[in-house]
């Protein structure tokens, strides 16, 4: 991941910049943010409380213009490699919710 999606991801959820460690902190839950599972469930929580994830998933959708029921089972467990689910929330963020 860049710094830059990183930044828009933390800017998103409110985690401050660890200088210490160079790196983000959530402050919420006192620990470093590495952007792996966890931390994608909690953007995930925090798409839901905002009213974000269908919009979320209607931009993942539209930007592999695949909108069938296999893709939509395909696409969770896609979703489910930080990677991509980072790499795509900090699209979605760049592009959607400027």
């Amino acid at each position: 991941m860049t710094d830059e999606q990183k930044k828009l991801i933390a800017g998103y959820m409110g985690w401050k910049k660890a200088y210490l460690s160079n790196g983000y902190h959530n402050i919420l839950y006192n620990r470093p943010v590495v952007f792996d599972l966890n931390d994608a469930g909690l953007c995930v929580k925090e798409t839901q409380r905002r009213g974000d994830w269908d919009y979320f998933l209607d931009y993942v959708e539209t930007c592999t213009n695949k909108r069938s029921q296999e893709w939509s089972r395909q696409l969770i467990a896609w979703l489910y490699d930080p990677d991509n689910f980072f790499t795509a929330i900090s699209r979605w963020l760049k592009e959607e919710k400027k």
